[in-house]
């Protein structure tokens, strides 16, 4: 008896000793492969230049000896591609990492700022406390134009056809659950909301023609404010090309977002440390919340046109793809 009443103690001790041991060393094991994530970035940003099948440079870094602040993030979101769980994540980070979070109430997808108006933008950003991300829906902004520091810049986009069609429906339905107010309700017409994808693509409406606001709006976003931005033309696809090269830290996937969050986590850990165990939080609940609502599949004749229009956005598309997978190479990220 007396040995027992000794043993059990011990046999206590080392059941919270094992217990302890299997919580910790998966923690123990991410956190070694985020470490060595951050020597492998190191020694990548050594060598910034990878090779795609057109045999044309691709940088996969942008060129930090460009006077860039690393301390203030620009995150100018594409629409309909992720960016309310990024959002999500960064509100959840903020406090934890001990960084200040500007989310501008500006909502509209299509502004294009001139003369005064973009100075102005840069000023408000170049103003703002360190360490700091600001969002919103605003196509690519020049600070050395207006010779203040250039802030570094993320983005996340997905399929240009899935973006449109996902962006078709949410402007007549909205998301599920969402109690949609009287302005959201009036942005289309009960005809218009009466309307399939495939009635957009074969009746060649204003949301889906070749030559319309939104065919290129993806290229727009990271080609900037200038002229040249503003028609679908195969100069404004490689100028959006060059601002990803040289002032895009990292450009993710929508299809890949957890090796998004674990780019991000390793290239700019004081904003991202812990985003991916975050994700994996509260990610399931987030993916309900934000499934647009009466969402039509497309037939594949509409698909096959539309993509056709969007060539010039798929040229843009495959370029960050085809970036951001060297990138996770050099890291050692797998999904």
């Amino acid at each position: 008896m007396a040995t027992f009443q000794v043993a059990r103690p011990l046999l206590s001790f080392v059941g919270l000793s094992v217990a302890i041991a299997l919580w910790t060393i998966p923690y123990l094991h991410y956190n070694f492969k985020i470490a060595s994530a951050h020597k492998k970035y190191a020694a990548a940003t050594q060598n910034w230049t990878g090779h795609v099948q057109d045999q044309k440079t691709l940088n996969i870094w942008p060129c930090f000896n460009h006077n860039y602040s690393m301390a203030k993030v620009v995150y100018n979101r594409v629409p309909k591609c992720g960016s309310n769980s990024v959002v999500t994540i960064i509100r959840k980070l903020k406090d934890r990492n001990g960084f200040h979070f500007f989310e501008d109430k500006t909502y509209t997808a299509y502004t294009v700022l001139r003369g005064r108006n973009l100075s102005n933008f840069a000023q408000m950003i170049y103003n703002l406390p360190i360490p700091s991300i600001y969002e919103r829906h605003i196509f690519y902004v020049d600070f050395h134009q207006f010779g203040l520091q250039q802030p570094m810049y993320i983005n996340l986009v997905r399929d240009p056809l899935e973006q449109r069609i996902s962006g078709y429906y949410y402007m007549r339905f909205g998301r599920d659950g969402q109690n949609m107010t009287a302005w959201q309700k009036q942005r289309r017409t009960d005809e218009q909301k009466a309307q399939t994808f495939d009635d957009c693509v074969f009746y060649n409406t204003w949301e889906c023609n070749a030559k319309g606001p939104l065919i290129f709006m993806m290229t727009k976003f990271f080609c900037g404010h200038d002229d040249i931005c503003m028609q679908p033309s195969q100069a404004a696809v490689e100028k959006a090309k060059e601002n990803i090269r040289r002032h895009y830290a990292v450009v993710g996937v929508l299809e890949e977002f957890s090796s998004f969050l674990k780019v991000l986590e390793v290239v700019m850990p004081q904003f991202f440390r812990g985003a991916h165990h975050t994700w994996r939080e509260i990610g399931s609940k987030l993916m309900k919340m934000q499934k647009t609502s009466n969402k039509r599949p497309a037939s594949g004749k509409a698909r096959e046109v539309m993509r056709e229009r969007l060539h010039l956005d798929y040229q843009v598309y495959d370029f960050i793809k085809e970036r951001f997978h060297m990138q996770k190479s050099q890291l050692g990220i797998n999904d």
